[in-house]
């Protein structure tokens, strides 16, 4: 398969998903888009579904990569916090359509692909967890109710798709800061 053509796929349905809907996309129009056959279009996927499945995989993956990379960094757990929540949010800017429709419509997968992607979305959550605790056991932190938090911070970051503007008057970088500063606040021991 090609590589390049696989991505402007995923890029250009992930768009149109965003913008019409899932539901009201369908694969004529995908194929329209990308100036192609709707049976050229079968070549690289087999259902819309499958294509919904692939943006979800992408945009965890994409999540999760970056994750990974600020856990390896020697830093220590205000940064990490830092680092995580800019990330989450740098990556409405960056991907916004494929991390909008992972957001919106992962709800519209079968349901075995559903929960493999919500095994992995409450992976990315346990990391937010780890920090947390792992700042209130430094005695950084004053004591939480973690998972609460991490559902604020989530939805927080989250709600961005419904809201934010690459050419917004805020850049994702300030809006992150804000975020962070707003959790901070909230999460510093006296």
């Amino acid at each position: 398969m090609n590589k390049s053509r696989w991505e402007e796929i995923l890029a250009v349905s992930a768009r149109l998903f965003r913008e019409k809907g899932y539901r009201a996309t369908s694969m004529d129009d995908i194929a329209g888009e990308l100036n192609i056959t709707k049976p050229a279009l079968y070549y690289y996927i087999k259902t819309k579904h499958d294509l919904l499945y692939a943006i979800c995989e992408e945009a965890i993956s994409r999540l999760m990569q970056g994750v990974e990379e600020i856990m390896a960094e020697s830093a220590g757990t205000e940064e990490r916090l830092r680092r995580l929540i800019s990330w989450h949010v740098n990556m409405f800017s960056e991907h916004g359509d494929i991390i909008t429709v992972y957001l919106a419509d992962e709800n519209e997968l079968p349901s075995d692909k559903r929960d493999y992607i919500r095994s992995q979305s409450r992976e990315y959550e346990t990391i937010y967890r780890d920090i947390l605790q792992h700042g209130i056991d430094e005695g950084k932190f004053r004591e939480m109710d973690v998972p609460m938090v991490v559902r604020a911070i989530s939805g927080m970051c989250n709600w961005l798709f419904a809201w934010y503007k690459t050419d917004g008057s805020s850049s994702a970088d300030d809006i992150a800061e804000v975020f962070y500063d707003f959790m901070m606040q909230g999460c510093q021991k006296a």
